[in-house]
């Protein structure tokens, strides 16, 4: 499997890693003082300091990041950790297109430096890229 690498930008590394371990039981790798390293999923995430501050409006388009967990308890049990730890959800779970092509679950949870993550399962997985 080849690793995806996704750079981010956070205002608080320590904010950061708070979040993304607590909500989403990442793992933190190599850190300095200007960036840290997580085992996000199996996936790279790097948190960027970024001194210029981050923007304050939260949008979902056109730059979110996320996963597609494989199996529904996957997916059940990341989302109620996130409501176990109050992570602030942009967009609460919701089913799209149901009994459709494309039919998958999803919701949306920001980050303290306001970057979205989206959460998705797929009920049909060919529909993942179809």
């Amino acid at each position: 499997m080849s690793i995806f690498h996704l750079a981010i930008p956070s205002h608080d590394l320590a904010l950061s890693k708070e979040f993304y371990v607590n909500s989403f039981g990442a793992i933190v790798g190599r850190e300095y003082g200007h960036y840290v390293i997580f085992n996000f999923f199996g996936h790279q995430v790097v948190a960027h300091l970024d001194e210029s501050g981050v923007s304050k409006e939260v949008k979902m388009y056109p730059r979110h990041y996320g996963l597609i967990l494989e199996n529904k308890d996957d997916f059940d049990r990341i989302y109620n950790l996130c409501k176990k730890t109050n992570a602030p959800f942009f967009e609460e779970l919701f089913e799209r297109y149901q009994n459709m092509a494309g039919w998958h679950f999803s919701f949306f949870v920001s980050d303290p430096s306001n970057n979205l993550i989206e959460l998705k399962y797929y009920v049909n997985r060919d529909d993942i890229f179809n």
